[in-house]
């Protein structure tokens, strides 16, 4: 079990030394680090680095096209009364594109994940888990944020400081006020809901694409290499499917006290033990944060030699235990509990 645990564990000690060291040293595996990092010509790189061209290509496009809207609807109020026609279809742009770029960012990850099956050695799990972590690495985490901060943030604060908060309220003191409320309320709507839009089809792309990666890591986990398969939309019975079931269906026995439990759930005592590695991991990324915040704290670094410690137990403890008496289920709980200690980490990193 020593080998299955030992990533995250790795990754952690590893931010740990650096940030509190102070130091740059290469982060240690305890594996020797036989499995170097895909290559740049490796199918691996050049998915990923069409991925990262397209985000970055999506937002250029989006901040283009405002650029231009800026110029063609002009700088005064009878102006932009003139052109609110232009500077809607930016936001229809904005909100078709990004909903556009979630579907190619899902896609991408699907044939990264089928890639990595067909250039990887799946039997050694270290190697499948560095390749798909270095996909949630530069597109879940890197790509997605630079999109978020380029389009959401950015390029839509720019449009309502320049109109809303700009343009529209400078003309306040020179427009009968019924005018400038009605102007300024349509204003206000029409960023407001192309905001909020844009942001549900990146909220959904960035969900859709940490939903699959959670979902491969789960199967691959199980030994479960189809990706096809695990990405198969699910076929629903027809409607008379389930009248005919419940007419022919035995009633349901109690459950009891000496049951061996709900077969879709972890073991009890294995869920316990992740639950307790999740919590010291939920303990260390608030140690970070608070380091991350101020590294010249004398109480966090007198903190972290007990903080060490309490990793080294983490990790024997998880080292104990006997990876022959886990179900599907264990390791499907455990790669749920992986990313999501996965993804803490990368924000204290």
């Amino acid at each position: 079990m020593r080998k299955v645990f030992a990533w995250a564990g790795a990754l952690a000690l590893a931010a740990a030394l650096t940030a509190c060291s102070g130091g740059g040293a290469p982060a240690q595996t305890g594996q020797g680090d036989t499995t170097s990092a895909p290559t740049s010509d490796s199918p691996f790189e050049a998915i990923i680095a069409e991925a990262q061209a397209d985000f970055s290509e999506t937002s250029q496009k989006i901040l283009d096209a405002q650029e231009k809207m800026f110029s063609e609807v002009g700088e005064t109020y009878e102006e932009y009364l003139e052109n609110t026609d232009k500077i809607q279809a930016w936001y229809d742009l904005a909100v078709s594109e990004t909903e556009a770029l979630g579907e190619r960012a899902v896609s991408y990850g699907r044939e990264y994940y089928q890639a990595v099956v067909d250039n990887v050695d799946v039997t050694e799990d270290r190697d499948w888990e560095r390749a798909t972590e270095d996909f949630y690495d530069a597109i879940y985490d890197d790509a997605f944020d630079d999109y978020y901060d380029a389009v959401y943030d950015d390029a839509f604060e720019d449009i309502y400081d320049k109109y809303y908060d700009g343009i529209i309220a400078d003309a306040y003191e020179t427009t009968p006020y019924d005018e400038w409320s009605d102007v300024s309320g349509d204003a206000y709507d029409a960023y407001s809901d192309a905001h909020s839009d844009v942001y549900d089809a990146y909220s959904d792309a960035h969900s859709d694409v940490y939903d699959d990666y959670s979902d491969i890591r789960s199967a691959f986990y199980n030994n479960d290499f189809d990706v096809e398969g695990v990405f198969a939309p699910v076929e629903l019975k027809s409607d008379s499917a389930p009248e005919a079931e419940e007419a022919v269906a035995e009633p349901e026995e109690e459950p009891t006290d000496d049951a061996a439990g709900d077969e879709s759930t972890p073991s009890a005592d294995f869920k316990t033990a992740m639950d307790e590695y999740e919590a010291f991991f939920d303990e260390y990324v608030a140690f970070m944060q608070a380091y991350n915040a101020d590294p010249s704290a004398t109480d966090l670094l007198a903190q972290y030699p007990d903080m060490m410690t309490q990793y080294a137990d983490t990790m024997a403890a998880m080292s104990d235990i006997d990876a022959g008496s886990l179900t599907p289920e264990d390791y499907a709980y455990y790669a749920e509990v992986t990313a999501r200690i996965t993804a803490k980490l990368a924000e204290v990193a």
